[in-house]
């Protein structure tokens, strides 16, 4: 262990404490350590390249269901229905005494339902999801594999869903700032990011609303490192 002092006090606190995970998970997630960011330090980095210390946080890419349910989020078309039978985004064909199963990419209010209601089917993948390491329904997967490939980046950029979502976000931000491109710029920075663009961000985004529509900043902004990675 790292810590092992650390480890120790953990396991103190958590006994007088009931042995409540809530509890723990609050203590952890509160903690200065837990909310670093990632930024590197040089000094640190010399003597703790491996951030073993964890002199800083180490950057995560979020799950690919919590991607696209982020991106229906932002879009403003996330249905929230909770419970009952899934969405299927596979069409069933029965050609007696089988099954056949062809992936569809469906649009709609029915489908755009949190991807834990997704219904799946072995042997069929979503393309979004299975870019993005979500497991492989016909086998077991006791750990998720977190990989980095140019297809990430393609399937971001080219997917249907994308696409739709990215009219979408346009749509409503277009309602809350009418005509105006620079606070269209900034809405978006806002709904996608959190934060608001810097200066060369926001000159080179207005010229590319100006001659390429708004739905194309918000395809660049789905596929950008600070939307996919927790820093």
């Amino acid at each position: 262990p790292s810590h092992p002092m650390l480890l120790d006090w953990l396991s103190v606190w958590f006994r007088n404490n009931g042995y409540s995970l809530k509890k723990l998970h609050r203590l952890i997630v509160t903690s200065s350590t837990y909310q670093q960011a990632s930024r590197s330090r040089p000094v640190a980095a010399m003597i703790d390249n491996s951030n073993r210390l964890l002199w800083r946080q180490n950057p995560r890419r979020i799950e690919a269901e919590v991607l696209r349910d982020s991106i229906l989020e932002i879009a403003g078309q996330l249905n929230r229905n909770a419970f009952g039978p899934g969405y299927r985004d596979v069409q069933v064909v029965q050609v007696p005494p089988a099954f056949y199963y062809s992936p569809m990419d469906p649009s709609g209010n029915e489908f755009n339902r949190r991807t834990i209601y997704r219904w799946h089917v072995r042997g069929q993948r979503s393309a979004l999801l299975d870019t993005f390491d979500c497991p492989d329904p016909s086998s077991k997967t006791p750990t998720r594999m977190v990989t980095t490939t140019p297809s990430q980046a393609l399937s971001q950029w080219n997917d249907g869903f994308i696409t739709r979502m990215s009219e979408h976000l346009a749509d409503r931000i277009q309602t809350q700032s009418v005509d105006d491109v620079e606070q269209q710029v900034a809405t978006a920075w806002r709904h996608v990011l959190g934060r608001l663009p810097s200066a060369p961000e926001h000159e080179q985004a207005v010229r590319l609303v100006r001659d390429h529509g708004l739905p194309l900043l918000c395809r660049v902004l789905f596929n950008s490192n600070e939307f996919i990675l927790i820093d």
